[in-house]
């Protein structure tokens, strides 16, 4: 059966399915993809009794893969008077997906100047490389896992701090 077959309602041979409205459907996903362009979503569902939406915006990376998010995490430096005083926190990069986690090569650790937007690792899911990227230039702070550990989503892999 043809996209025009199905836009003008017909089912094809034998089928008692229900007639599709294609250009309600048509603006149903237009609205799903400007909600979640403006909400800065990566990835949007809708479910409405038959009709399911889902919507992904695709990462600013080369390769269009979902990448992993940094977030700031708090981080208190001593003082010279002992006391502490907050710096500005390294980012943590985290998993976006449960999976292997292999390093990339060479392989970062504590310490290493990373460039910005670098490939630090990739999470192997369902024989899919996903990389894990730095987000920005900076210093490795610390590794949070080793080279073919499992990961789950939301693991800190990786914190950097973006002031080095």
């Amino acid at each position: 059966m043809t996209l025009a077959s199905r836009r003008a309602g017909e089912t094809g041979s034998g089928s008692n399915a229900p007639r599709v409205d294609w250009d309600l459907t048509l603006e149903r996903v237009r609205q799903a993809a400007e909600f979640c362009a403006s909400s800065g979503l990566v990835r949007y569902r809708v479910e409405e009794g038959d009709l399911e939406i889902e919507v992904r915006r695709r990462a600013a990376t080369p390769s269009a893969q979902p990448v992993a998010v940094a977030e700031p995490a708090p981080l208190a430096v001593p003082s010279p008077n002992g006391s502490a005083t907050h710096s500005r926190p390294p980012a943590v990069v985290k998993a976006e997906f449960v999976g292997i986690l292999r390093l990339a090569r060479p392989a970062v650790a504590e310490g290493s100047i990373v460039s910005d937007d670098r490939e630090l690792a990739y999470v192997e899911s369902l024989g899919v490389r996903n990389p894990v990227r730095s987000g920005a230039a900076g210093r490795v702070v610390a590794v949070h896992v080793d080279d073919g550990e499992p990961v789950e989503f939301g693991q800190p892999l990786f914190s950097i701090d973006p002031a080095a």
